[in-house]
């Protein structure tokens, strides 16, 4: 997943939600749409992380 850059967690899953939607031709199903947000809010989180504490390392 690329980096979402976004200044918040709901503007990472929209852009999410809008990416999906150009690179498949159609809106996420139920499942696809739960595993899209859970990893857009995974990563979102990663770079917070790192954006605030530098040097920090995630597993």
């Amino acid at each position: 997943m690329p980096h979402t850059h976004a200044h918040s967690k709901a503007e990472a899953c929209h852009d999410a939600l809008e990416a999906f939607e150009r690179e498949h031709h159609h809106a996420p199903d139920a499942h696809e749409k739960a595993r899209l947000l859970s990893e857009t809010v995974k990563e979102w989180e990663h770079e917070e992380v790192e954006a605030t504490h530098p040097g920090t390392k995630l597993a």
